[in-house]
């Protein structure tokens, strides 16, 4: 589903619908993971999601991607997110992805197990792509976009700053059982019609994964144009 329109309303739409998707699913089992990346354009929309009915001490909360700095680093996607959804979520459900230098792979597996309990994959998630249609850190033509792996990688050289860090992997993300994807702001014009095009293979523009996930909303703010 495509749904355009002035931000503010997208932010509240995006929240309804993923409140819904989690509902959803807290019907079929008994937790529920969700999966977040970082990014100015998802904080009103966790904001939001603090007010929907959701019982919150059953959902798990993952990052689908983070730049490889400490928690508390300004530059960390967690630290961006983490304030907002501490007031309603339920710090033990809070997951960063922690590592340490050179411990790249042993921070994967622990994170990996992590997410077994809630059946290995993210749920839900709440995406925005990039100007060059990239989601979370898999980039077009790249590393990451090709990667194999089933659940999480680490790369050390995306081409956007910091080359080093950790994404979902296009597998983990095509096993969502609902995601949004965010198309706010200028100069995301292209990327929003890439995603569209069935011309247009993913590994050109991997913002087209979502839309091989069963429920899948795709919104786009008047404000960063339509065409």
């Amino acid at each position: 589903m495509i749904i355009k329109g002035r931000r503010q309303y997208l932010d509240q739409q995006a929240a309804n619908l993923l409140a819904q998707s989690v509902k959803a699913a807290l019907v079929r089992q008994p937790q529920v993971s969700f999966g977040v990346v970082g990014g100015r354009s998802v904080e009103n929309v966790l904001k939001l999601l603090g007010s929907e009915q959701v019982d919150w001490s059953r959902v798990h909360l993952f990052m689908v991607d983070e730049r490889l700095v400490p928690s508390d680093h300004p530059d960390s996607n967690y630290n961006l997110v983490f304030p907002v959804v501490s007031s309603y979520m339920v710090s033990a459900n809070l997951h960063p992805f922690l590592q340490e230098p050179g411990q790249e792979q042993a921070a994967l597996e622990r994170y990996r197990r992590k997410l077994d309990p809630h059946g290995g994959r993210l749920e839900v998630l709440l995406l925005s792509s990039g100007e060059d249609g990239h989601i979370g850190s898999l980039f077009p033509e790249h590393e990451t976009i090709d990667s194999p792996d089933d659940y999480f990688l680490v790369t050390r050289s995306a081409p956007k700053p910091p080359p080093q860090r950790m994404s979902a992997s296009p597998r983990l993300i095509s096993r969502a059982s609902s995601a949004v994807l965010l198309f706010f702001g200028k100069g995301k014009q292209q990327a929003f019609k890439n995603c569209l095009d069935d011309a247009v293979p993913v590994r050109e523009c991997p913002a087209a994964i979502v839309r091989t996930i069963e429920n899948h909303f795709i919104l786009r703010d008047s404000e960063g144009g339509y065409s």
